[in-house]
């Protein structure tokens, strides 16, 4: 019997980033791309543009899902520009429709810049908040999965300035325990984890030190742990950050929750990057990406490697073949 291969799209990213370059080298790589039902969200001219000037073989016209390019579009390496932000967002619309729509199982995601998305008109701080808007999805929570270190982010893409605030909110406790579940869902669901074992992180130095350097630990995150732990989770902590990571204490979980952006991809990046892949959980489609961003300052030079999008393009294969016995409502 013939194995069903997913149908998996991929946005074009920034067109004046490597996300372009990447996408050709993973359709000429035809001994990985092959094993794949891949397609494109994007323009010709870009792909043509790329595929001259790096001397690439093209992507199959019949493999890109055509969009119309932006007034005034014109591909500059490295620039930020708002035709290409509008064309970056444009791709990520489309994609994540047809996956509403199920003609795809599966969304790839090449690296946008947020300044020239926000140009571009779509105002949204990254991808994981216009996915959730796009597809109507109660929660989306960022997880950045390896082999050897993945980790959740509680706040995602806000200021420094305003993370205690987040946490802080009114509905502090049961808003967390909101996203523990997705993500402990998510990792049974998708990733195949049966009881998850889960490391939180602190908020503040050294936890808090009893309250005396902050009381999120005592009035948020150990009842958060107490109250799912007594519903049959599987959650330790909260953990200071630095002695977590020093001694090595994250191997001992399945995932890390981390309490903001750079507590988590700090050492994500040191631990995994290159290897590592961004999995959106609580969608109501399967997204991932790869763990780097638009790499400006090497786009159109033939140096973008591809290795952490095949991961990503490998994770949401697995994952779609996993979900086709379940339903996501």
């Amino acid at each position: 019997m013939k194995k069903h291969k997913p149908k998996i799209i991929i946005t074009t990213g920034d067109p004046n980033g490597i996300g372009p370059e990447i996408i050709l080298k993973v359709f000429n790589d035809k001994k990985f791309s092959t094993g794949f039902e891949l397609f494109v969200s994007g323009n010709q001219n870009v792909f043509d543009y790329y595929s001259d000037i790096l001397k690439l073989k093209n992507i199959p016209p019949e493999r890109i899902i055509k969009l119309n390019l932006p007034k005034g579009f014109n591909i500059i390496p490295g620039r930020i520009c708002r035709s290409a932000g509008k064309l970056s967002g444009d791709s990520i619309v489309q994609s994540a429709k047809l996956c509403m729509e199920k003609e795809f199982d599966a969304l790839v995601t090449m690296p946008v810049s947020k300044e020239s998305l926000n140009l571009g008109g779509y105002k949204y701080p990254g991808h994981t908040e216009m996915l959730k808007e796009i597809t109507h999805s109660e929660e989306a929570v960022m997880i950045l999965h390896s082999e050897k270190f993945s980790v959740a982010m509680i706040t995602g893409h806000i200021p420094v300035s305003g993370i205690s605030k987040s946490i802080n909110r009114k509905d502090s406790v049961p808003y967390m325990i909101r996203k523990i579940i997705s993500i402990n869902n998510s990792l049974v669901r998708d990733l195949g984890k049966k009881s998850p074992r889960i490391g939180m992180l602190a908020l503040n130095p050294h936890a808090g030190d009893g309250g005396l350097i902050g009381r999120e630990e005592i009035k948020i995150l150990i009842p958060v742990i107490e109250e799912l732990n007594a519903v049959g989770f599987n959650i330790r902590g909260p953990f200071a950050a630095d002695a977590y990571f020093a001694n090595e204490i994250y191997k001992k979980f399945d995932i890390t929750i981390s309490m903001y952006h750079d507590q988590g991809l700090i050492p994500f990046k040191m631990i995994s990057f290159g290897k590592g892949v961004n999995f959106t959980a609580g969608l109501k489609i399967v997204r991932t990406s790869p763990d780097h961003g638009t790499a400006f300052d090497i786009a159109g030079l033939g140096l973008a490697e591809t290795e952490s999008t095949k991961h990503a393009i490998i994770l949401s294969d697995t994952i779609s073949k996993r979900l086709k016995n379940h339903v996501i409502c």
